[in-house]
């Protein structure tokens, strides 16, 4: 699994898991912000440059990113920063390698099962996926800026359609609420506001029930991909997760577990 590291020298690892149209190179925005941190931006397996490698399942790719941490991290640990797939894959590895994991900042994270519409539309979506006029409405869609709707066009093309139909299989089932109870990292998940309502509502509420150390917030106005939608607010939010273990003000409260 290709990956791409900095600043070594800082005391803390920190890893980014991207989504599952893109690579590691949608963390573009949030890696200045992060300079007093050692960064580990992986490609996972089917995506970037490791798209020659075949993506599996989810447990694969977060194996693969424990073994990353094992050899790069320092001290074989590290805090998660993980959007969409990213999330799902960051929650996976905390229940199969909670050493490896200091905490989870949790970006748009869909861990209940997707509706039937949204399920459909993905498969609408895979069968136009190695078009380019798809990748290029698709770019617009997410508001992406002007410098890097290129890179998420190739990028898009070089992933195969097994690879994405096997991910909508796998992640439109959800996860289940016994593997959420295994993770004991300190958790924040976060959704925007303007967010599907499975993933701000049901997928948040499942979170908050069910991961012991969790936390919930919602990004006010933000879409799916907030990261690049509102770059400060993101960053102020992860670094204050991962420096302080507390939620920014400039999140609002999300749902809470059940009492």
């Amino acid at each position: 699994m290709k990956h791409h590291e900095a600043h070594r020298s800082a005391r803390e690892s920190v890893v980014f898991l991207h989504g599952g149209n893109v690579a590691g190179w949608m963390w573009g925005e949030q890696l200045p912000a992060f300079s007093r941190f050692h960064t580990l931006v992986p490609d996972l397996p089917g995506f970037g440059e490791s798209n020659a490698e075949a993506w599996t399942s989810v447990a694969d790719a977060a194996d693969a990113v424990a073994g990353l941490i094992a050899d790069r991290a320092h001290g074989g640990r590290a805090n998660i920063v993980g959007l969409s797939l990213g999330s799902s894959v960051a929650i996976t590895l905390a229940a199969r390698h909670p050493g490896a994991v200091r905490s989870l900042f949790l970006a748009s994270p869909t861990v209940t099962p997707v509706p039937r519409g949204q399920r459909l539309v993905g498969t609408l979506m895979i069968r136009a996926w190695n078009r380019r006029w798809f990748w290029e409405g698709l770019a617009r869609s997410y508001r992406l800026p002007a410098d890097s709707r290129d890179l998420f066009v190739e990028t898009g093309l070089g992933i195969r359609q097994d690879t994405a139909r096997r991910i909508l299989d796998e992640v439109g089932e959800g996860m289940p609420a016994d593997l959420l109870a295994t993770v004991a990292a300190p958790t924040l998940a976060v959704a925007g506001e303007r967010d599907a309502a499975f993933v701000r509502l049901d997928s948040l509420r499942a979170i908050a029930e069910s991961v012991p150390a969790a936390r919930t917030a919602i990004a006010p106005a933000m879409h799916h991909q907030w990261n690049i939608e509102n770059v400060d607010l993101f960053n102020a939010a992860a670094l204050e997760w991962i420096e302080r273990r507390t939620v920014s003000a400039s999140l609002a409260s999300g749902p809470v577990g059940a009492v």
